[in-house]
């Protein structure tokens, strides 16, 4: 049993602290203590989450060991700042986001033997308010290594803190290949659940399927062009797959437009329109899609 930090009381990262706490000492960092206990419901029961508040303000002696940073991603440069002096020198860090961001950011803020990992997750989970979540969906766990400090202990890590803890986990050997994965599927479900208000599943009636079709076909075309090897169909596949296992879910996007938040579009289709941009290839549907969710702002 060792101790784990996660920044995010999010609905993925309340859904971590609920798993690694079967195995693990598990704290939330937050900014002001919570009010009440976090809750978890699944499978028809609710749980309190076993895990502690922490406020970094209040801990100046605080050694964090391993940290997962479950925010969005034009949160993580701040939430990076924040755990970065509280790190020890063999730290493990792992971020979880949709989109993508530059990670040579953050890997020339670490020191030679602190680990970055980056997770992907399909885990369908609602916040139905402050302290309370629920699990809405499955999906598969990815587990990639960011830095050479990650690659040389990633089936050590994975075998503690994912293997039998996180279900329908795995290893990923392609770090860059599996951000852009979970990008195009971000790419075919968010935006789309965000601007018509409707949970994943319905994205599966044909009325939307050549918007999906046109928006995935630029990424792909992006994505090629850059020299990451994805094809169209198992990205379409991909993204069906994702929004059967988390039918009844609102994107996190969908559920951000609803209650008036910045969204996380310009790392998801702001990041294909970028570059796009800078590889010469055009990309209209993104582009419309961006200039679309950023109105909701």
């Amino acid at each position: 049993m060792t101790d784990i930090h996660i920044v995010g009381a999010g609905a993925i990262g309340l859904s971590f602290a609920h798993a690694l706490s079967q195995r693990h000492n598990v704290s939330v960092i937050t900014r002001t203590l919570p009010t009440d206990k976090w809750l978890i419901s699944e499978h028809q029961g609710t749980k309190v989450i076993n895990a502690k508040p922490v406020v970094l303000a209040h801990t100046q002696s605080l050694s964090i060991a391993n940290c997962f940073i479950c925010v969005k991603a034009y949160q993580l440069p701040q939430a990076i700042a924040d755990v970065l002096p509280y790190l020890s020198d063999h730290a493990n860090l792992f971020i979880s986001h949709n989109g993508m961001c530059d990670l040579s950011e953050i890997l020339d803020q670490l020191k030679p033997n602190q680990a970055l990992f980056f997770i992907s997750t399909a885990r369908g989970a609602l916040k139905l308010d402050d302290n309370h979540v629920k699990i809405t969906g499955s999906g598969d766990t990815y587990l990639g290594a960011c830095n050479t400090q990650a690659h040389s202990i990633i089936k050590h890590i994975f075998g503690i803190y994912f293997s039998g803890i996180l279900s329908q986990s795995f290893i990923h050997e392609d770090m860059t290949l599996l951000r852009w994965q979970k990008l195009l599927v971000n790419i075919a479900i968010n935006p789309l659940s965000a601007l018509h208000q409707v949970p994943n599943g319905q994205l599966r009636q044909p009325k939307f399927s050549a918007t999906i079709l046109a928006l995935l076909n630029e990424a792909c075309t992006v994505a090629n062009k850059a020299g990451i090897k994805v094809t169209l169909s198992q990205a379409l596949d991909n993204a069906y797959q994702v929004m059967s296992r988390t039918s009844a879910n609102f994107s996190s996007m969908a559920q951000d437009v609803k209650h008036g938040r910045k969204t996380e579009i310009e790392a998801i289709c702001g990041y294909v329109v970028a570059q796009g941009q800078l590889l010469n290839v055009s990309t209209p549907y993104n582009a419309q899609m961006l200039q679309a969710l950023i109105n909701k702002h």
